[in-house]
């Protein structure tokens, strides 16, 4: 004859398991919703953002000024320059509007995960510690790198004739000259100037003598040695280096990164790229079969 517990048996079990069934009911339903109430923003961001675009009709782009590329209209407000156009003729295309909200250099990547703009819409260099945070589009155009010296001085051929102990070599904390010349040139002795300091800087520390020889951007030093006899280029215009420039999205929004990378080699083989580089006279972008000096 069965005891009072084995007549139970396992119907004594079963509200446990409808307990436990509600409970997994209610973490999934916190997962798909954000986790907690006031929190939509944060699992928006954590899914791919292109429906959301092409059904809002609306993409928002975080832009960092870098003239001629990027420009803003202190008295208006409007953002003009060759990215500018590229980014803007892809979403015409696509039938979408573009809201641009400003950001900084090391700003756009926290911007973008925190959902403030779907894309950053700059020179991006898709440096390997900013791959940690956001991804790159494919690269469309690449930015030069330059040395310059004072005219006449008959030491400097090539930038690896800055190896030299007693040679001075300005750069900007953590800009690629500043990379290339602790890796490249370890017998030269580095003038290290502030971090995001106006690119000129470099240059103009040849100009005063404080350095023999300094390193920016080509377009920086193109448009400083026109001005400024006292200084000269080392490679003749050609940049010893050249770094990509891209666009960049989160991680995960992957049908939007497809969609960019489509427009951007769309722009390319149109000759869209081209012309609008022209159009702003910036002479010291490059494509990607740029031959350049490297030196090892």
């Amino acid at each position: 004859m069965a005891t009072e517990n084995q007549k139970e048996g396992p119907m004594k079990h079963i509200p446990l398991a409808i307990a436990l069934l509600a409970l997994a009911a209610a973490l999934f339903a916190i997962a798909m919703n954000g986790g907690a109430a006031g929190q939509p923003q944060a699992a928006m961001v954590q899914q791919d953002s292109f429906d959301r675009i092409v059904a809002d009709g609306r993409i928002t782009a975080c832009y960092v000024t870098w003239p001629p590329s990027v420009t803003k209209d202190p008295n208006t407000g409007e953002v003009s320059g060759f990215i500018i156009d590229m980014f803007g003729k892809i979403a015409n295309d696509a039938s979408l509007k573009v809201d641009y909200v400003e950001s900084t250099w090391g700003g756009f990547p926290a911007d973008l995960n925190s959902g403030r703009c779907d894309v950053g819409v700059a020179g991006i260099y898709p440096l390997i510690s900013r791959s940690t945070s956001v991804s790159f589009t494919r690269p469309y155009l690449y930015s030069g790198n330059g040395v310059v010296k004072r005219t006449g001085d008959s030491r400097f051929k090539s930038v690896s004739d800055l190896n030299q102990k007693g040679v001075k070599v300005a750069v900007i904390q953590g800009e690629y000259g500043h990379i290339y010349a602790k890796k490249y040139l370890p017998n030269a002795e580095l003038v290290v100037l502030e971090k995001g300091a106006d690119p000129t800087m470099p240059i103009i520390s040849v100009s005063s003598g404080q350095a023999d020889a300094g390193m920016s951007l080509s377009d920086v030093i193109g448009e400083y040695v026109k001005l400024h006899p006292e200084v000269q280029d080392i490679n003749g215009g050609k940049p010893f280096a050249t770094e990509p420039a891209t666009f960049a999205v989160r991680h995960g929004d992957l049908k939007l990164k497809n969609f960019l990378d489509n427009g951007l080699s769309y722009l390319e083989s149109t000759g869209y790229t081209e012309a609008a580089v022209r159009k702003y006279n910036s002479t010291y972008w490059y494509k990607a079969d740029v031959q350049y000096v490297e030196v090892r």
